[in-house]
């Protein structure tokens, strides 16, 4: 994905020389001509890219969006990061390309099942760095976190919309 999350993602690659290729929904060519950006369909992606970075919102469109055909497609040198959510990988097929060195390394700080459990095959990997949903701890985002809140109470107590609704469908019933 190339929201705002994976451009600041292309902007750091770009420091560091990389060449970043991307897969949208729809493709950005502002983006392209700003950061000398690549656009690829997902699984030309996927075959191509050494790190693949998963910026994408949960919906039934990205759920299972890395399978265990799409694993496959992927370098057995290849790096999985998801900071996305847990469900756009099948953390089964996953298990399996890590094990079969279908890919090299994953990066996870997001699971299907969050917690994590503590008898899930992904803790005894070698080839894995997990971390607990930690993402977004820094001082400024928990800082913006905390005002979006204050907010959305001022504006519940005052009968009006709050901000990034997620069930809208709550806000009609008594």
């Amino acid at each position: 994905g190339l929201g705002r999350i994976g451009m600041a993602v292309a902007r750091r690659a770009k420091g560091f020389s990389m060449r970043v290729l991307y897969y949208s929904r729809r493709r950005k060519p502002e983006a392209e001509r700003e950061l000398g950006l690549e656009y690829r369909e997902l699984d030309d992606l996927l075959r191509e890219a050494d790190i693949v970075s998963l910026h994408v919102p949960l919906t039934e469109e990205t759920k299972g969006l890395i399978d265990e055909r799409r694993l496959k497609l992927m370098k057995p040198s290849a790096v999985l990061v998801n900071t996305a959510r847990g469900a756009v990988i099948d953390e089964r097929a996953l298990i399996r390309a890590l094990k079969e060195g279908w890919i090299f390394y994953a990066g996870l700080d997001v699971f299907e099942k969050e917690p994590l459990s503590k008898d899930s095959p992904l803790i005894g990997l070698e080839n894995v760095v997990l971390t607990p949903h930690i993402g977004s701890a820094t001082v400024e985002t928990r800082k913006k976190m905390s005002e979006i809140a204050a907010k959305n109470a001022v504006l519940a107590l005052e009968g009006r919309r709050p901000l990034y609704v997620y069930n809208s469908e709550v806000l009609g019933r008594p």
